[in-house]
């Protein structure tokens, strides 16, 4: 990914999510941003959150989503399925969620996952 539409896709999260921090391990990485007051739907807590978004074969692939592994539900727990992923030197939890992709669009990228908390509460 070229350093211009790194620098796009992080501007268009900032100004859609309020912060948008480049967090990329290395040169030549794909880029990793953090989003780290992100809003999350009742009942999941703690809200607002940090996500971590990592944009590997971007715009052709979505991209990857991980959550504060802090997130729980109503009942306490995590996302259904979740998988803890140690990335960036803490651990993060990932989980299943399918949909359709297509475009180039980041923001709606991260409100399609945000939609994962919208339709299970657990």
């Amino acid at each position: 990914m070229e350093d211009g539409q790194r620098d796009v896709i992080l501007g268009r999260l900032a100004a859609a999510f309020g912060d948008a921090q480049d967090a990329t391990p290395a040169i030549g990485q794909a880029l990793h941003v953090v989003l780290p007051s992100l809003d999350l739907p009742a009942p999941w807590a703690p809200s607002p959150a940090r996500a971590l978004t990592v944009w590997e074969g971007w715009p052709a692939s979505r991209p990857l989503f991980y959550i504060d592994a802090l997130v729980v539900g109503e009942t306490g727990l995590p996302p259904r399925n979740p998988n803890a992923t140690f990335v960036l030197g803490e651990t993060w939890n990932s989980f299943s969620f399918s949909f359709p992709w297509g475009g180039d669009d980041p923001v709606r990228a991260v409100r399609t996952w945000l939609t994962r908390f919208e339709v299970d509460r657990t």
